[in-house]
């Protein structure tokens, strides 16, 4: 019985530190050792993000001209945005706001709080349209910019490139970017999603 109780315990404090993994590991805790080893594996696709180095950032990619994903700034992140021309920056944690006091940077500020275990329409419709408007560049960023970040960037590809859901699903599980495997409802998302209705509400 007391084994059977343990066991219980164990598997109810694995759900609930799932539930906040983003937001609960320090970003110091990772590298680029995912990327160099996704890099190393195979040739990365020309039309993947190209990682930006020589930055405060350990996971800051360019996706296009226009475009950037980062992990979490600090303050030396927000210097470099700001040094570097990023005219917005697009948050997408849950109970965490940009504070750039004390820091030069003094381009524009959107927040759209998400949750990796349970990312929906409206919060993607939001972050899109945020995206399309904004002044560019713009930095779309959560904790480690792996997760929340990754769904996101993965829709701006279908929606706003036309890639396919499995390119853009490859992209954000196999690009280097840190995302968590246990996010499973993340791919699941991007396959039962109904693109046309994200497109209307999007450009509408």
């Amino acid at each position: 019985m007391k084994k059977a109780i343990f066991i219980i315990l164990a598997l109810s404090t694995v759900a609930c530190n799932s539930e906040n993994y983003e937001d609960s590991k320090p970003v110091s805790s990772y590298t680029s050792k995912n990327s160099d080893l996704v890099t190393a594996s195979k040739t990365r696709p020309q039309k993947w993000a190209k990682k930006v180095s020589g930055t405060p950032f350990d996971n800051l990619y360019k996706v296009n001209d226009d475009v950037y994903r980062s992990e979490q700034p600090d303050t030396d992140g927000y210097n470099y945005f700001h040094q570097n021309n990023i005219a917005s920056i697009l948050n997408l944690r849950s109970g965490h706001t940009d504070n750039v006091g004390g820091t030069s940077y003094t381009g524009n500020l959107y927040s759209v709080p998400m949750t990796a275990s349970s990312v929906s329409d409206v919060e993607i419709i939001q972050a899109l349209r945020i995206i399309k408007t904004a002044p560019k560049p713009i930095d779309i960023h959560c904790q480690h910019g792996s997760d929340r970040t990754g769904v996101t960037m993965a829709m701006y590809r279908i929606v706003f490139q036309n890639w396919s859901k499995h390119d853009a699903t490859e992209e954000m599980t196999d690009g280097g970017y840190n995302f968590h495997p246990q996010y499973t409802n993340l791919i699941n998302y991007i396959k039962n999603v109904d693109v046309n209705y994200i497109k209307t509400q999007v450009f509408n």
